[in-house]
């Protein structure tokens, strides 16, 4: 049988455009199949606020990295009813972002134990530090440092519950089951009893 048949041009062109397009999508695409511990949503240490870790973008270089958004908060609020904003950061064009869905965490690159090789934004003193993660089932380790770890700082974060009310979505998604009113059973009407016909007399 003989293997050295060529295929018609078009086909030709087909193929290699086919091996193209795949061999793009496996440079470029995510590089999670299945998702690392850290991605989810993690409560921090101090207990007020909670942190959505994932991919930092769906394709391309970084899609194999993770980034963390604020995606609640136990006070979204200041004293005045506004939402809470990066008054701290140190670039005054970026004062004016709301702390909800602000970036804390990017740039972290998978290393043999966790992530390492990013950055953390700590929006109560406005400073970014180096940063690296690693997570277990239920607790994440966070480090913070500046260029080596030797003068480096750790807080662990939880898991948060899979019913948190994330401030980062419209209040009609964040409706439970609490706030909606349900209506209740009303009595049953009484019905008058009938009068009984009188009949007028005749005399």
């Amino acid at each position: 049988m003989r293997h050295d048949l060529q295929l018609p041009l078009p086909q030709q062109a087909w193929v290699k455009s086919s091996l193209t397009a795949v061999l793009f999508a496996l440079s470029t695409g995510s590089a999670f199949a299945d998702p690392p511990l850290e991605a989810g949503v993690w409560i921090n240490h101090t207990g007020q606020g909670a942190v959505e870790i994932r991919p930092c973008a769906d394709t391309g270089v970084a899609a194999r990295r993770l980034c963390g958004y604020i995606v609640w908060l136990k006070q979204p609020n200041n004293s005045k009813g506004l939402p809470l904003t990066d008054g701290y950061n140190p670039d005054p064009s970026k004062r004016g972002r709301t702390i909800c869905g602000l970036p804390v965490l990017g740039s972290l690159e998978r290393v043999s134990r966790g992530w390492d090789n990013g950055w953390v934004y700590d929006p109560e003193k406005g400073a970014q530090f180096d940063a690296a993660i690693v997570a277990g089932r239920q607790n994440l380790i966070l480090t913070g440092y500046k260029g080596v770890k030797f003068f480096s700082k750790s807080f662990t974060w939880r898991r948060a519950p899979a019913d948190l009310q994330r401030c980062d979505q419209p209040k009609e998604a964040r409706a439970t089951k609490a706030s909606v009113k349900i209506a209740q059973p009303q009595a049953p009407l009484k019905v008058p009893r009938p009068v009984p016909a009188v009949r007028p007399s005749i005399e």
